[in-house]
């Protein structure tokens, strides 16, 4: 099947941490995340979407991750219940702390290019979509809806 697609990229700063016993990236780390997002409609088409409407919806999303802890939502209790970690840290050292709770059971950049395809698919109308997070330089997770089982 053929494809015309346009993408667009940012980046935003943010924290997270994996199951220990997946990854020794299981501590407590942070990245510059970049995403390229890429919405494709089947065949010759010479118009996809608005690359700025794609890209004020990419910044929708991306928003309330950036300057933020990622954490998964069966962490989302330790995070923000009463005496939970964010009030821990804001009350003890006085730093502000972003918490941005994601519907999955650990934060990963596969995780974090599914919700963001997820996220983009609710917003623009397109056949399928591709999202590319790169949480350091090399090491690319994707989310390819467009792609054809072999």
């Amino acid at each position: 099947m053929a494809l015309t697609c346009i993408s667009v990229e940012e980046s935003f700063p943010a924290a997270h941490y994996t199951n220990p016993r997946l990854s020794p990236a299981g501590t407590f780390h942070g990245h510059n995340w970049r995403v390229r997002v890429a919405v494709c409609k089947e065949g010759v088409s010479a118009w996809v979407v608005d690359a700025v409407k794609l890209r004020e919806v990419l910044s929708d999303i991306i928003d309330p991750l950036r300057f933020s802890i990622l954490v998964p939502e069966t962490d989302a209790r330790v995070w923000l219940g009463p005496d939970g970690l964010k009030e821990i840290i804001e009350e003890s050292l006085g730093v502000k702390v972003r918490v941005a709770v994601l519907p999955y059971p650990i934060v990963s950049g596969e995780v974090v290019a599914h919700y963001i395809c997820t996220r983009i698919k609710d917003e623009i109308s397109a056949d399928c979509c591709k999202v590319e997070v790169e949480e350091s330089p090399g090491e690319v997770a994707l989310y390819d809806e467009c792609a054809t089982p072999a």
